[in-house]
């Protein structure tokens, strides 16, 4: 005779799945984050100009002090601009993306990083960062938007 076990003796994958993912939020990549607020990315002096080859400078500060991050190697960067279609005019706006790559020239002073990247257009634009700093164990990654004018 098989006997079988009831909800009460042992319990369903409910539980396991609630275990599970609380020990999933204390995972690196969820440290990570957090580390990642305690940075702000921040493009200086606004408007951009537009160009093919536009330069400008992206400050990197740690939030909890105010301070500039000297010594960080940014590792990844992509620019972004959304640009909304007029034609549509259903319920859900569509959109094109447009940016690329973006190259690093150096850091002019500590905290501040010169970069290069295509602006064709003016209007709003967003900027990808992955930077490695010092004494931090995982990559630091964060936005930064900024306006590129005439």
């Amino acid at each position: 005779m098989q006997r079988r076990i009831s909800p009460k003796t042992f319990p369903g994958r409910q539980p396991l799945g609630m275990i599970a993912a609380a020990l999933i939020s204390f995972s690196p990549a969820a440290c990570a984050s957090d580390r990642s607020q305690d940075y702000r990315f921040e493009v200086v002096d606004q408007p951009v100009a537009v160009s093919a080859h536009s330069e400008f400078n992206v400050k990197l500060t740690k939030t909890s002090t105010g301070q500039p991050v000297e010594n960080a190697k940014i590792t990844r960067s992509r620019l972004e601009m959304t640009m909304p279609h007029h034609a549509h005019k259903g319920p859900i706006p569509m959109s094109t993306e447009m940016g690329g790559e973006v190259k690093l020239l150096g850091a002019p002073s500590p905290g501040l990083y010169r970069l290069m990247g295509d602006l064709s257009m003016p209007g709003t634009w967003k900027l990808y960062l992955v930077a490695t700093v010092p004494g931090e164990a995982q990559p630091v990654e964060g936005t930064a938007t900024f306006n590129a004018g005439q």
